[in-house]
């Protein structure tokens, strides 16, 4: 059993483990262990995968880390934060602890995240439609933004720009079970710059936390990429608040 808890990266929509390897290597380096869950919503093949797919899948991981006694953080970006959401209920450390159980998730960091109340969906928290820059053809989606990682150098921004895979359109009207910020400490890491998930929508997502952790970064939506040591060293401050 680890002495640290174990940092769960969590992705957002069309986007692989792939991305989150330079992350995942900033918080070893600090001596934290990690795990990059894949959606299997991500590039799913036919593209009906669901949000609770998605959960389902992330659960199967945490449970597998907390039953062994471990503790775990959930780093979420982006759509996995919804995701993240919905899959701790039941794992929390308090609640493990009330049941005489060891290990459990002590925290969620969103990461320029979507943070979804009970009975509401990505579409209902976009205004009712979806946004604009999520291209569908039948039930594939993929990101159409010009400038996604405007904060990378331009070999950079090519190289993620075709790393980038379709997500099912089912996920965006799945809809978000679980408010787990009652329960569990919080944190918010925003992106100043980010042109695809703005400012002020992320001041409403850090609203609906009531979390005093908040952390801006001056980046795109892809702190993880072009800030990742930063990102690995709040992680890393957290972890010794736990």
């Amino acid at each position: 059993m680890s002495s640290k808890p174990i940092i769960v990266l969590v992705p957002g929509a069309w986007a692989t483990p792939a991305f989150y390897t330079l992350l995942s290597s900033n918080l070893s380096e600090k001596g934290l262990t990690t795990e990059i869950v894949s959606h299997p919503s991500a590039g799913a093949e036919p593209p009906i995968k669901t949000l609770d797919d998605d959960v389902s899948n992330l659960r199967s991981t945490l449970k597998r880390l907390v039953n062994s006694g471990e503790d775990a953080i959930v780093v979420a970006h982006s759509y996995g934060g919804l995701v993240a959401s919905g899959s701790v209920q039941g794992l929390e450390k308090p609640v493990r602890q009330n049941q005489g159980k060891q290990g459990g998730i002590v925290m969620i960091v969103y990461m320029t995240a979507f943070v979804v109340n009970e009975g509401l969906n990505l579409i209902d928290v976009c205004g009712g439609q979806l946004l604009p820059w999520i291209k569908c053809d039948e039930n594939y989606t993929t990101l159409s933004f010009d400038t996604p990682f405007h904060d990378l150098p331009q070999a950079q921004q090519s190289h993620w720009t075709s790393a980038l895979t379709h997500t099912s359109l089912p996920v965006f009207s799945g809809t978000a079970t679980y408010e787990p910020w009652h329960v569990i400490p919080t944190a918010y890491i925003m992106g100043e710059e980010d042109e695809m998930l703005p400012l002020a929508v992320q001041e409403h997502m850090v609203g609906v936390l009531r979390t005093s952790r908040v952390y801006r970064l001056k980046s795109s939506h892809f702190p993880f990429l072009s800030m990742s040591g930063n990102v690995a060293g709040i992680v890393q401050e957290l972890v010794g608040e736990i």
